[in-house]
Formats: C-alpha cells, sequence, structure tokens
C-alpha cells in the first residue's frame, strides 16, 4: 500500500510577501522604500525579508536599488501585478501534489483529477485579484 500525503499550507513567506508588496504598492510610482522601512512595515527581520524579496525579484514583480537612496519598489504598476503571481513566486509555484505539474505523470493514485481541478480552480482564483484591488480594498 502507498501512503500518499497531500497538504496545502501556504508559508509565512508568502503572508510577509503579500504585506510588502502591498506596502510598495501603496508608494508606486513615486517612492524607493528602504530595507528598514520595509522591514518594519512587515514585521520581519532583514534577512528573512532579504530571502523573500530576492524571491519576487527573480520573478520581475519587484526591484531594489542600491545606494544612500536604496530601497525596494515594484518593477511593474501593481494594476499588472497579481496575487497568484506573488503566491507562486514565494510557495514553489503551488503545486500542492507531484501530479499537478505539466508534466506530473500521477501513477500513485486515482484522484490526479481531484487535485488538478484545486490547483486551477485555486490558481485561477489567484491570478483574478490584482495588488491594484489589494490597496484599493476591493477584495474584502
Amino acid at each position: 500500500m502507498v501512503a500518499i500525503r497531500c497538504e496545502m499550507k501556504l508559508s509565512s513567506k508568502t503572508k510577509y510577501g503579500i504585506k510588502a508588496c502591498h506596502f510598495l504598492g501603496l508608494k508606486y510610482p513615486d517612492e524607493v522604500v528602504p530595507a528598514s522601512m520595509l522591514e518594519s512595515y512587515v514585521s520581519v527581520s532583514g534577512k528573512y525579508l532579504e530571502k523573500i524579496m530576492r524571491m519576487l525579484s527573480g520573478r520581475g514583480i519587484v526591484s531594489a536599488s542600491r545606494g544612500a537612496n536604496g530601497g525596494y519598489f515594484l518593477a511593474r504598476p501593481p494594476k499588472d501585478i497579481t496575487v497568484g503571481e506573488i503566491v507562486r513566486a514565494l510557495e514553489d509555484d503551488m503545486e500542492i501534489i507531484e501530479c499537478v505539474k505539466e508534466d506530473g505523470k500521477c501513477k500513485c493514485c486515482p484522484s490526479s483529477g481531484v487535485w488538478k481541478r484545486l490547483y486551477k480552480g485555486i490558481n485561477d482564483l489567484l491570478d483574478s485579484m490584482t495588488l491594484e484591488q489589494m490597496i484599493k480594498g476591493e477584495l474584502q
């Protein structure tokens, strides 16, 4: 018998990453936010924030500038960034189980269709929400 474990739990990276993007969106496009200000707003250590921002930067969501006036800023307008992009950047593409991968050849269970539909539904929902909508409070 093969034991299958499917657990979906978002990490704290996602919570803090969305909060950081929200704050950067409030400042877009006029301000570069110093790391210390972002750390304070998000309530996370500098090292952890740096890891999160590196992941978001790698997906083209945020950018950073160095120097005396350096800090973080959104790489694109908030209306062009979906909540789904942010979450997938921080949660390994939201692959809740192996068989949802594009090339996933599920041989482990007859329920792969369930997981693929769940994966699609979650991503479709997250992609329907923009950072701008979140900033405006339209997602309440």
